[in-house]
């Protein structure tokens, strides 16, 4: 078997990919983020055809475990769709050195500049990536940087980690039909990533942040639910389903949101915050209103196959789920004590 032969900031980039893609694991990126390392100033042949394969076959895969092994009619993702098209350019590469060069754990880095934004390709890979740093110091820089902000699948996963960083101030729109079938191969991370977001909101002191975290996850889906619904394209809002079922898995309470929040706060901002905390479920009656218009179609309507689909696909949240979410959304609206 032929080894290929690499220099060493090549085999770094090539990491980098690698553990975006689940083929290395997270530890294998960390040691090159939390310091500076070598970044090679361009990719030789051999390391180019190596971070094409690895990205091509990473990023299929990605999305296969992503969300793409579950079942609808009875097939899985690649069963129902054409593979949709990998273009990968320059600037994830860029991307890639700029993390090399700046260690992410720092406070001053200097900010990410690409020559133009990450395709649809390479914005499955920053998702998969950010949701692979979560939790170890270095999410919060990439998460700070324009490039990440304006990239619509990463926004939509990851609203709570931006917002985090910083305000997100503007929601880039999802481009359908054409993202449909990587959403629905990204379902299960973005089901974790909102989840996360969920107990990102426990561990806030500041009710500030906290309240832009929800702004943030209101902002999203008040353009993410009417466009899928235009689109006639709403089982790509069973990622939302997936992570209500999990985090209303176990009995919550609204003050399990705002346990962290420094108490000598002013009672505005905390009000504030405690009704921003319930973004996420305020936004579940939407589904459920679906799941009622779900149940009565008919089964002589053309779309009555895809209705019965998303009936048995929500129903594990039901009515006890939307009521609970229901209750918690009142409690988190009332006055702090």
């Amino acid at each position: 078997m032929m080894i290929a032969a690499v220099t060493r900031s090549e085999a770094n980039v090539l990491t980098l990919a690698r553990v975006a893609v689940g083929a290395y694991p997270a530890q294998d990126a960390l040691r090159l983020l939390i310091a500076q390392a070598e970044a090679p100033v361009k990719l030789g042949p051999t390391a180019r055809a190596l971070l094409s394969d690895t990205l091509a076959r990473g990023t299929v895969g990605g999305l296969a475990r992503g969300g793409g092994w579950s079942k609808q009619g009875g097939r899985r993702l690649w069963e129902r769709h054409e593979p949709p098209e990998l273009r990968f350019t320059a600037s994830l590469v860029r991307l890639f050195r700029w993390m090399l060069l700046h260690p992410l754990a720092g406070s001053e880095v200097p900010p990410l500049t690409l020559d133009a934004r990450l395709t649809l390709a390479e914005q499955v890979v920053v998702t998969l990536l950010l949701e692979k740093l979560r939790g170890t110091g270095c999410e919060g820089t990439l998460a700070l940087q324009p490039a990440v902000r304006e990239a619509p699948l990463v926004v939509l996963a990851h609203a709570a980690m931006l917002a985090q960083a910083a305000e997100l101030e503007k929601v880039p729109e999802v481009e359908l039909p054409a993202s449909a079938v990587v959403l629905e191969g990204l379902r299960d991370v973005c089901a974790r990533a909102w989840v996360s977001g969920e107990r990102l909101k426990r561990d806030q002191e500041k009710p500030a942040v906290l309240a832009r975290i929800g702004r943030a996850q209101t902002a999203v889906l008040d353009a993410f639910l009417p466009a899928i619904d235009q689109a006639g394209q709403r089982q790509l809002a069973g990622f939302l389903v997936d992570a209500a079922v999990q985090w209303l898995s176990r009995p919550r309470t609204s003050d399990e949101y705002v346990r962290a929040l420094i108490p000598d706060t002013p009672l505005k901002d905390r009000a504030e915050a405690r009704r921003q905390a319930g973004a996420f479920l305020r936004r579940l009656p939407q589904l459920h209103a679906w799941d009622r218009d779900h149940r009565s179609v008919r089964f002589i309507d053309d779309e009555y196959r895809l209705a019965q689909q998303l009936v048995r696909d929500w129903e594990r949240l039901g009515e006890q789920g939307f009521n609970e979410a229901a209750r918690l959304v009142a409690e988190l609206d009332a006055l702090p004590t």
